[in-house]
């Protein structure tokens, strides 16, 4: 792998990535918002910026004269946290930008596409299949998802590109701006607010950033064409047990003891089993290691939002 594209290399796991591979010398040609501003971010490596809007990448092809471009990746998703998760059109917009992505990397002979999916399309999938009703517009998003997930392979595959649209567990760390669970919790502590939050009896898994990039990585390098990977640590666990960590650290921190509100959020709440959290497979093709620790992650996460507030 030599060179890939890169669609939302602004936003959290987008830019991880975009750094990622600058580390291992692979060119990057970075896919960012037309009003986008990119004083706030430092590529480095001498990434190729194409300002280009998600609703327009039909037109990538033209604009971008490359035709040896290994991998593109695929981060660039609008609404995906508060009320624009709950937008149809939103929702649409994005599984439709997915598919013109992939007929234009097909037209840019690229060989592969990677996608990031989410565990939030697998809850979907789990609860849809219950025999009761649905009144949570939430599933704008994520069943939207799902979508891109089953659409884009069959139309990759019918293309002959190689297709992953591997799920991240929680992906967490250094320059998340967004209400990602552990930055909320971290940030709330720190403003000495209680977090809200469900009584933490569910499964959950988390992996710092860093190792999330490196993954995706090793699934463009080593990825066997169409294999539904897991990217998360292998540490299943109730919430309630990584969340308190979290909340040791950063109450540890700040020299306070603020209580985690567990309990105080009772709706939406969905348990997946063990086996959706499996790395193995991710492992045994690609030999991915974590490398830094869930404690060790976190103390990193809370020095940057402190040192960042």
């Amino acid at each position: 792998m030599k060179k890939v594209m890169i669609t939302g290399a602004m936003g959290f796991i987008g830019s991880w990535v975009v750094k990622e591979m600058c580390r291992q010398n692979v060119d990057v040609i970075a896919v960012i918002r037309e009003n986008a501003s990119i004083r706030d971010k430092h590529f480095g490596c001498g990434v190729r910026i194409i300002y280009c809007d998600m609703k327009n990448y039909k037109m990538l092809p033209s604009m971008v004269e490359d035709r040896d471009i290994d991998v593109v990746f695929h981060f660039a998703w609008d609404g995906v946290s508060g009320e624009r998760t709950r937008s149809s059109s939103i929702q649409t917009a994005n599984l439709q930008s997915t598919l013109d992505l992939i007929e234009a990397a097909s037209e840019m002979k690229c060989g592969t596409f990677i996608g990031s999916g989410s565990l939030h399309e697998i809850e979907s999938f789990y609860e849809m299949q219950e025999n009761k009703p649905i009144n949570n517009l939430g599933y704008m998003y994520k069943a939207s998802k799902l979508a891109a997930h089953w659409m884009g392979k069959a139309l990759a595959g019918s293309l002959n590109i190689r297709f992953f649209w591997p799920v991240v567990a929680n992906a967490y760390g250094e320059e998340e701006m967004s209400q990602r669970l552990i930055n909320t919790v971290i940030r709330s502590i720190l403003n000495g607010e209680s977090p809200k939050l469900s009584a933490g009896k569910q499964n959950y898994d988390f992996l710092h950033i860093a190792d999330v990039a490196h993954a995706f990585y090793l699934i463009a390098e080593k990825g066997i064409d169409g294999t539904n990977y897991i990217i998360g640590s292998g540490e299943v666990k109730p919430l309630r047990e990584y969340l308190e960590v979290v909340g040791k650290i950063a109450n540890d921190t700040m020299e306070t003891d603020i209580p985690l509100g567990f309990g105080e959020i009772t709706s939406n709440i969905v348990n997946l089993p063990e086996s959706v959290f499996s790395i193995s497979q991710l492992v045994e093709d690609t030999g991915f290691r974590p490398a830094i620790s869930f404690e060790d992650g976190i103390k990193r996460t809370v020095n940057w939002i402190v040192g960042h507030r």
